[in-house]
């Protein structure tokens, strides 16, 4: 980092601590502070090992999102997610099975916890979170239950995946669309692609096994909820997430890049599961195609597939084509650039990774979304 940089990234990280502390000191006076509350995130986990991130805010009055929501009640929603009040320096116990650990969160109330995993067969792991301090105004404590995915013993394959532009419509390349599609609408109200959600249970379950499903974005953490209750609302089957961080601290302006930020997420993942390949899936809107060759490139052998949809069209698309004929040729692994949902499961069941059923399932979802997929409109 240069020294231009670094005292630029300084300054302006004094200037939110002050901003910080300020609003803090306003808001206890005006009684708007809320109760100090542990938001875990989806864990992953190994046989040996369990990995939890989260975060302590001060509480916020959100509201359940609804269809018929005005655009303001879906802009104020958005904004109190965004607009988070993170409490740094907290101290949260973890316990799972008979291992505790404390931990304490940063300046942007995150925290990780490590954990060895228990004696158990069971794919979905409870650790309780307690936090120790700061209390509510009572005193009492506060806790919840964060929960970490592991990979069943029968997996036979691991699915990482984009969200934006691959799961759900997202317009990531039209900043004001986008802005538009995250402020003025609710994750009733979003869009997913035709035959998503039966494609994803399809590679979840494929094989006779239980796939585990990771998802990587450059959505900021604080849309973690709302991208969950739209996973649940569709039928997108769940997965840990890797979501971004926009904060500022005293080394980091804002965050990393789009490419950095997804390239740490895979080599996270891979590192972790030395022993899987991976189906992975994104979109040729951003830089998808670049990325995801750079991981086929780097992680030789462990990549079955890769899968763009298609949603730049013209210049783009010519360039995701070479991109992808490149990898292929260069790899063996292949690159597809699928148009939809039915376009993947195809060239998957050419592989022996979907059977015939569960084309013909996503099929019929592709026929029954389509109907009822209304024009988007703003």
């Amino acid at each position: 980092m240069s020294k231009l940089k670094a005292r630029l990234t300084e300054l302006i990280h004094n200037t939110e601590q002050t901003f910080d502390s300020l609003k803090s000191v306003l808001e206890e006076k005006l009684h708007l502070n809320g109760r100090p509350t542990v938001h875990p995130y989806f864990g992953y986990g190994t046989a040996d090992t369990l990995y939890l991130r989260g975060r302590v805010l001060a509480s916020q009055p959100f509201t359940s999102a609804e269809t018929e929501d005005t655009i303001f009640e879906n802009l104020l929603n958005t904004y109190r997610h965004i607009n988070s009040d993170e409490i740094g320096g907290a101290t949260i116990e973890a316990i799972c099975d008979e291992h505790t650990i404390e931990v304490t969160s940063d300046e942007e109330g995150y925290f990780f916890v490590t954990l060895p995993a228990p004696a158990t067969d069971e794919t979905i792991i409870d650790i309780t979170l307690t936090l120790k301090s700061p209390l509510a105004e009572n005193g009492a404590t506060m806790t919840t239950t964060g929960k970490v995915f592991r990979p069943s013993a029968n997996a036979q394959f691991g699915v990482i995946s984009d969200i934006d532009d691959t799961v759900m419509y997202s317009s990531a390349t039209n900043y004001l669309r986008a802005a538009q599609l995250m402020f003025l609408r609710n994750f009733r109200t979003r869009t997913p692609f035709p035959g998503v959600a039966t494609l994803y249970q399809a590679l979840n379950c494929a094989q006779d096994s239980t796939n585990p499903m990771f998802y990587i974005s450059s959505s900021p953490w604080n849309l973690f909820d709302l991208l969950t209750d739209f996973f649940e609302l569709q039928g997108v089957p769940w997965g840990p997430l890797f979501l971004k961080d926009y904060g500022i601290t005293e080394d980091t302006l804002l965050s990393s890049g789009h490419g950095k930020h997804k390239m740490t997420q895979f080599d996270t993942i891979l590192a972790t599961y030395p022993d899987m390949q991976f189906v992975i899936l994104g979109d040729n809107g951003q830089k998808d195609p670049e990325i995801y060759s750079q991981v086929i490139a780097k992680y030789p052998g462990r990549i079955k597939a890769a899968y763009i949809r298609v949603v730049s069209k013209e210049e783009r698309y010519e360039e995701s084509e070479e991109i992808a004929r490149n990898i292929t040729d260069m790899t063996g692994v292949p690159m597809i650039l699928a148009g939809n949902s039915l376009d993947v499961a195809n060239h998957a069941q050419q592989l022996g990774l979907l059977d015939n059923a569960a084309v013909a399932e996503i099929t019929q979802a592709m026929l029954d979304e389509e109907a009822d997929t209304p024009l988007e409109s703003l």
